[in-house]
C-alpha cells in the first residue's frame, strides 16, 4: 500500500468484528509507533496494549465513567446532530467491541519540553493507525478517555505520565465516509 493511500483512506471506525488481531500484526503496529520521530530523541511514549478479557473489562468499566464529561462536550459541539451524540456515547461505552485498545501515556510525569513530548507521542500514534490501516485493521483515535485520565492511569500505568489518548483496533466490514475537509487550514507564503 502506498503511503498516500493509507493517509487518504484511513477512517475512524467505531464498530468492530470479533476477529482478533494476530500477535505478529500487533507487534508490527506497535513497532511502527516506536519508530516515530521524537523531539531530541525523547521517545516519551508509553503504550499499554489492552487485549485480555480482564483488561478490556476494566477499561470498559472505567470508560463508562467518562460519559458525563463527554456528553457535555458533545452537546456543545453537535447540538443539531443528536444522532452523532448518541453514536459517540454508545461507542465510548463499549469501545465498539474492539478486542485491542492501546492507551498512550507519557513515559514520565513531566518533561522540560512538554509540548514536544506530546507531539512526539502523537507522531507515534499516527504511525500506529496508518500501519494498522495498511494491514487491513481499522482504528479510532479517542480523546474521550481524558475524562477519566486519573482512573486509567492508576489502573494501567501507575508511575507513568499523563494519558494522551486511546486507539481502538480491530476489523470492520464498514467503511465510513470521509468527513468534509474544512477550508482555510493552510497558507503558502
Amino acid at each position: 500500500m502506498e503511503l498516500k493511500e493509507a493517509i487518504y483512506g484511513r477512517r475512524s471506525v467505531r464498530k468492530y468484528s470479533d476477529k482478533n488481531i494476530s500477535d505478529e500484526d500487533l507487534k508490527e503496529i506497535i513497532e511502527a509507533g516506536l519508530w516515530a520521530p521524537s523531539a531530541v530523541n525523547l521517545q516519551p511514549w508509553y503504550f499499554v496494549v489492552c487485549r485480555s478479557d480482564d483488561a478490556l473489562k476494566s477499561l470498559n468499566q472505567i470508560m463508562g465513567g467518562s460519559i458525563f464529561g463527554l456528553t457535555k462536550v458533545l452537546n456543545n459541539r453537535f447540538k443539531s446532530n443528536p444522532e452523532v451524540i448518541e453514536e459517540t456515547v454508545n461507542f465510548v461505552k463499549s469501545l465498539g467491541g474492539a478486542k485491542t485498545v492501546i492507551l498512550t501515556f507519557l513515559q514520565q510525569e513531566d518533561y522540560d519540553e512538554k509540548i514536544a513530548a506530546i507531539e512526539s507521542a502523537a507522531a507515534a500514534m499516527q504511525n500506529i493507525v496508518l500501519t494498522a490501516y495498511s494491514k487491513g485493521i481499522a482504528s479510532c483515535w479517542l480523546t474521550a478517555p481524558l475524562h477519566v485520565e486519573k482512573e486509567l492511569r492508576e489502573k494501567f500505568a501507575p508511575g507513568k505520565g499523563p494519558l494522551l489518548a486511546a486507539i481502538t483496533l480491530g476489523y470492520s466490514d464498514a467503511c465510513p465516509r470521509a468527513p468534509r475537509r474544512k477550508d482555510g487550514r493552510f497558507v503558502i507564503i
